[in-house]
């Protein structure tokens, strides 16, 4: 088999980068939600009942999800707007990116997550979808805006994705709760207090 040109290769390396940042940053996040909902359940930090597939799982999706598509999506907001020199600049990177990459993200966490969780159970990903993604995107909504506005405004273009990852870790953790189901919806809440035990 022939080489990969040097072009391919410059092109591949910043994916690949992207995909193995993620894939530990994501790893980590998990490993925190796990350790905090064990303690908080048990008292106790007990790794020998920790759920390394659900961690490796995330590892999967930091890899060949999360990394790849956030490096994509703002190098698409560096070309729609060049370098964030004004906070306004930032602002609307910010926008963009909270409307578009965003909520496409969830979807496709939930989804693929779904999908690894179930053995490909398709119908299983809109329930997923249902119960999680409006909760996860207002909660997003939250933290996201003003970790992309620093990012924007003092990160330079190639350290973007590792801070977002370095974000990411406390996000990742909170997304692991919302997908383990260990945050219910308000709507979840109310119903589970209201039902007769």
């Amino acid at each position: 088999m022939a080489p990969l040109p040097g072009p391919m290769l410059k092109r591949l390396a910043p994916v690949a980068r992207a995909g193995l940042t993620s894939c530990i940053i994501m790893q980590a996040g998990d490993v925190v939600c796990q350790a905090l909902q064990r303690r908080n359940k048990t008292g106790s930090l007990d790794w020998a009942a920790h759920d390394w597939r659900r961690t490796a799982r995330f590892g999967l999706v930091g890899l060949t999800l999360h990394g790849p598509f956030f490096l994509w999506g703002f190098r698409m907001l560096d070309q729609r707007f060049g370098p964030a020199k004004t906070l306004l600049t930032a602002a609307k990177k910010t926008a963009l990116g909270q409307v578009t990459l965003f909520p496409t993200y969830v979807a496709a966490f939930f989804t693929y997550m779904t999908l690894l969780e179930t053995g490909g159970n398709v119908a299983a990903v809109g329930d997923k979808l249902r119960g999680a993604f409006v909760q996860t995107y207002i909660a997003g909504s939250v933290f996201w805006p003003a970790a992309n506005m620093l990012n924007f405004m003092f990160c330079p273009p190639a350290g973007r994705l590792l801070y977002v990852n370095c974000a990411g870790l406390a996000w990742n953790a909170i997304l692991s709760a919302y997908n383990s189901g260990a945050v219910a919806a308000p709507g979840r809440e109310r119903a589970a207090a209201a039902s007769p035990a």
